[in-house]
């Protein structure tokens, strides 16, 4: 083995990178912005609150039951109407609902993520010692969502369905079509009566084919095989997680145009996966993010896909719902501007 070819070998590889300063951009950059997101989501020690809802119209005593659990720590408590306290735990603006009487306490959990779940049950559980004995040792419990037997794999399960099919859609997409970009294929297009438009449209829509393929795909094997149970119907879930893979697709389009190589489109992973993964629901709950970074989940897409995929499998919301409504319009439309975005980079491009 000569060490002076090894030295040749290695100082190409060096002028190489030298000469592409996008790269070297982007290894400097990409991790600097995770390591902050990083820092912002666990730099700081943030207790979880339960936040409880005594049923004055079902409760004994509701003003001092409520008083007292909002005096302990990790509680905030307050009085309201069964009505009221059930909107809320429908909203995810309280954790649990409590009913004082004769026979015990009654406490009704929200349940959908049972990890919170559990922190809440034991909060409530020191903080209900204050009422006597019988509330304490026997609170009977109930769900709102989910249940006993609901699985740390059931909770997560929308989110995960979510991530990876955007991730390898977004992975495959912009890799293929830079291969065209590259390739020359695209300009040779371009060449042709095609509008950039229509181009555009044409790769999005047989991206997305195999998108729409392995979207059932993954769907299918963690509802049938993995066996994660879900409330709503597996249309619902299909059309959710459609809707997310071709903003997918789209935005792989864009991407690619600034990209010049494969190393450069991988290392833009850390640029516009990984920072969905922390502030799109994947590690952290959206409602629990920093007050600094809510603004940035609420112009990302993958955010309102976790928070619909969760609303039908979790909660059983049917497609027509409001919340789940809203949650299409809002990925349609950054799918539309994405597109937009894709066609524009084209035409810097070529033109």
């Amino acid at each position: 083995m000569s060490a002076r070819r090894v030295a040749a070998v290695a100082r190409r590889i060096v002028a190489q990178f030298r000469r592409d300063h996008r790269s070297i951009g982007l290894l400097v950059v990409a991790p600097i912005i995770v390591m902050s997101l990083v820092g912002a989501l666990w730099g700081t020690s943030a207790q979880t609150v339960a936040r409880a809802v005594v049923a004055s119209d079902r409760s004994v005593a509701a003003a001092r039951v409520a008083a007292m659990l909002d005096a302990t720590a990790g509680v905030e408590a307050r009085e309201a109407s069964y009505a009221e306290g059930l909107a809320a735990l429908r909203a995810g603006t309280a954790d649990a609902l409590l009913t004082v009487g004769p026979g015990g306490v009654t406490v009704l959990l929200e349940g959908s993520d049972p990890l919170r779940t559990g922190g809440v049950a034991a909060s409530l559980q020191g903080a209900l010692r204050e009422l006597g004995p019988s509330a304490a040792v026997s609170p009977r419990i109930e769900y709102l969502y989910g249940g006993a037997d609901f699985t740390l794999l059931d909770a997560l399960a929308p989110v995960v369905i979510a991530f990876f099919a955007f991730f390898f859609i977004f992975l495959l997409s912009t890799v293929s079509f830079l291969r065209e970009r590259s390739s020359g294929t695209l300009e040779r297009l371009m060449a042709s009566p095609l509008r950039r438009g229509e181009l555009v449209l044409g790769y999005l829509v047989g991206f997305t084919f195999f998108a729409l393929v392995q979207a059932a795909i993954l769907v299918s094997f963690t509802v049938f095989v993995l066996g994660v149970s879900y409330r709503g119907s597996l249309v619902a879930i299909f059309v959710v997680e459609a809707a997310l893979v071709i903003v997918s697709v789209a935005l792989g389009l864009l991407v690619s145009a600034f990209a010049r190589n494969e190393l450069q489109a991988i290392q833009f992973i850390p640029l516009v996966v990984v920072p969905q993964a922390f502030l799109g629901g994947l590690l952290v709950p959206v409602d629990q993010l920093p007050d600094l970074l809510r603004p940035i989940a609420a112009v990302l897409p993958l955010t309102y896909a976790t928070e619909a995929l969760r609303a039908v499998m979790v909660k059983g919301y049917p497609l027509d719902d409001p919340l789940v409504l809203r949650d299409l319009g809002v990925i349609a439309l950054f799918g539309v501007l994405t597109v937009g975005g894709a066609i524009a980079s084209i035409r810097r491009e070529v033109a």
